[in-house]
């Protein structure tokens, strides 16, 4: 059993609230807690694919093992920023729905390009929230410019070790 703490988990099978609407206050801490616990879960699932996946080159599972404390520095300062903000990681629940989902990966594969659709998927979701804070919340913004740019080199593992590209081509 993973622990979680601090993000408020919902009960397995419940989905948890949607985000508020993001012009107000608490929609960016929506948006952020969402980001940070995505970013933790990156962090257990590159962990346990590298011992998982024993079946994966080498060089995969080294840079599997790489990301863990890429994803982790990100998950941080997020969780730095949500605090400069006021901002409670608990205050609402979060889904394992992420983690739950590549556990289920038969092999190396399936995963690299699981965890390489839901990478991309979030930063993509980053450069919107990057472009809608740009002039109210530049720091914000930057953090979130920061992750996106980081995680193009994520997403490309997929591509260098199983041909998978982002946009389907």
């Amino acid at each position: 059993m993973i622990n979680w703490e601090p993000f408020h988990i919902c009960p397995a099978g419940e989905r948890p609230p949607p985000p508020r609407k993001m012009h107000l206050p608490d929609g960016l801490g929506d948006r952020m807690r969402i980001a940070a616990f995505a970013e933790r879960q990156a962090v257990v699932a590159f962990g346990w694919a590298a011992e998982h996946f024993t079946e994966a080159p080498d060089s995969l599972r080294q840079q599997w093992r790489q990301q863990v404390s890429e994803e982790q520095e990100h998950c941080d300062l997020i969780i730095s920023r949500m605090a400069e903000l006021g901002f409670a990681l608990a205050e609402r629940q979060v889904s394992t729905g992420l983690w739950d989902s590549l556990q289920d990966c038969p092999d190396a594969q399936a995963f690299a390009i699981a965890i390489a659709t839901a990478e991309e998927r979030g930063r993509l979701a980053g450069l919107r929230l990057v472009k809608f804070l740009a002039k109210s919340d530049p720091k914000t913004a930057a953090l979130f410019q920061k992750i996106a740019d980081d995680e193009v080199a994520h997403v490309a593992v997929a591509t260098t070790h199983f041909g998978w590209r982002p946009d389907g081509n």
